[in-house]
């Protein structure tokens, strides 16, 4: 596959990635207030499940829509999601004015990872 290919895979995923990064960068008071995502912990694993979606989905259509390797791709969907989600909450700590890492936050987005690979797992039987 063409690098110019094996990017537009992946580009719904940057984008997210990107979506992440300005919505991690708002001030606490600026977020918009979203019913949909109360509680605030839905909110994170929901972020970061649609994250490893998007992740696996580039793997799987890099692969030709065959089956997603567990060894590297799953693995790698995971720790690029649930790394970015500690380096969100790292920012947010020390960069980010009204925001601070939160431990249970960095759980959410562990968790919807999580979540996101079992559901993707059951929908093409990995």
């Amino acid at each position: 596959m063409s690098t110019k290919r094996s990017f537009k895979v992946f580009l719904p995923a940057v984008l997210w990635a990107i979506l992440i990064v300005g919505l991690s960068s708002m001030p606490g008071a600026s977020l918009p207030d979203m019913n949909l995502f109360e509680p605030d912990k839905l909110a994170h694993a929901t972020v970061y499940a649609l994250f490893t979606g998007l992740i696996l989905r580039g793997f799987y259509l890099y692969n030709g829509k065959t089956k997603v390797k567990w060894m590297p791709q799953v693995l790698t969907a995971f720790i690029v999601a649930a790394g970015w989600g500690y380096l969100m909450e790292l920012m947010q700590d020390r960069y980010f004015p009204g925001r601070m890492f939160e431990i249970a936050d960095e759980i959410a987005n562990i968790f919807g990872t999580i979540l996101s690979i079992g559901i993707f797992k059951l929908l093409l039987k990995l």
